[in-house]
């Protein structure tokens, strides 16, 4: 693959980087929900009985954080920070709570307000998410960059590198953030998020032989982080020249992690690459590797998918529709499977599920594409 497809991948690297690090709060207030419930009852009965007590209030205001309803959440809390003025922690979530709401300015506002009575690394973070969200930039990197200064933390000095890094427009902003990943690596050597970090912003700056040894590093650091491999599976598509040494590398370390699901599906995925696929290559040893992928990571779909390919290549049709069946199972909007399963049914002569998978994929692709212009699918 030539140079044409480094933005492609640069954006999936970014995106893998972030997503990995997203905290999932949603998924743990939705298990809970109904406990929580019989929590806000209480609260309200609480708060209506002592409307001056701020804690109440505060604690209201914290519920509904948790269950991601903002303006009920700044409502709240509003009333809390009033009822007890200064109090840093109250006003902090009041801005974040506006943040999440779309409040911008008044969250900007109350964070100006605290800072002037005290500095504080955390306010200035926030101020920061506040300005990117706001689409100033500039003034954004500098409470980054504010945050870091005054308190040199693994994820201060994280947040102000992924920040540079996602602003290459802005010249200067990769090598800025190249400096502050190696500043924290420095700081932090058993980071593996920031030892990702750094490999993603080298490989941004087209130093691929760097990147890649810095993912090799992080994966040495820690194997149980599938990022560095999933990385490296992407860097390998650069070029000819860096595609040999990732391949060598993928192989050492499925050969050092034999029960490593992501070492032994990336190595497969090389080999498949390298002419397992269209010249039938090392098909036997592919299907071990995905396999004991399989085993070690049951929720994967990708290794599923892999080896539903593999078996449709040697006309091993039942056994690719069971892979497909469960690559879609396990992860319902993946177009990709659904075609291959609706080309599979079709092959086995079995036209109605063939339909019906061919209709799903037309409802993700208007999904995607209703989420990607806000137009309707039909438009």
């Amino acid at each position: 693959m030539g140079r044409s497809a480094k933005p492609v991948v640069l954006a999936a690297l970014l995106w893998l980087l972030l997503h990995s690090s997203a905290v999932c709060a949603l998924e743990q207030v939705s298990s809970s929900k109904n406990n929580l419930a019989p929590e806000e009852s209480a609260l309200l009965a609480a708060v209506a009985r002592e409307p001056a007590n701020a804690q109440l209030a505060a604690s209201l205001g914290e519920y509904y954080l948790r269950k991601e309803r903002w303006r009920d959440s700044a409502r709240w809390l509003t009333k809390a920070f009033a009822l007890s003025p200064g109090a840093e922690s109250i006003g902090y979530d009041l801005a974040y709570a506006e943040m999440q709401a779309g409040e911008l300015e008044r969250a900007r506002q109350q964070i100006q307000e605290m800072l002037a009575r005290g500095d504080s690394a955390r306010l200035h973070n926030l101020l920061a998410s506040v300005d990117e969200r706001r689409a100033d930039d500039l003034d954004a990197v500098k409470e980054y960059h504010r945050a870091a200064e005054l308190d040199p933390s693994e994820s201060n000095i994280f947040d102000l590198a992924t920040f540079l890094l996602q602003h290459k427009k802005y010249v200067g902003f990769v090598d800025e953030s190249i400096k502050f990943f190696r500043y924290g690596v420095s700081r932090f050597p058993q980071s593996s998020q920031m030892m990702v970090g750094l490999g993603v912003a080298l490989y941004a700056s087209e130093q691929y032989d760097d990147a890649v040894r810095v993912f090799c590093a992080a994966v040495d650091l820690n194997p149980a982080d599938r990022r560095p491999l999933e990385f490296l599976g992407k860097a390998r598509k650069v070029s000819p020249e860096l595609a040999a040494e990732v391949d060598r590398r993928l192989q050492g370390f499925a050969e050092k992690f034999p029960d490593n699901a992501a070492a032994n599906y990336y190595y497969a995925v090389s080999l498949w690459e390298r002419g397992g696929g269209e010249e039938g290559r090392n098909l036997d040893k592919i299907e071990g590797l995905l396999r004991k992928s399989e085993i070690e990571s049951p929720g994967w779909y990708e290794p599923h998918f892999q080896l539903g390919v593999l078996f449709e290549s040697e006309k091993r049709y039942a056994e690719a529709i069971r892979e497909m069946q469960e690559t879609v199972k396990v992860e319902p909007g993946f177009a990709p499977g659904h075609f291959r399963l609706a080309v599979l049914y079709g092959r086995s002569g079995e036209k109605s599920k063939a339909a019906q998978e061919s209709a799903v994929v037309q409802r993700i692709k208007d999904k995607d594409r209703i989420e990607d212009t806000g137009m309707d699918a039909g438009k």
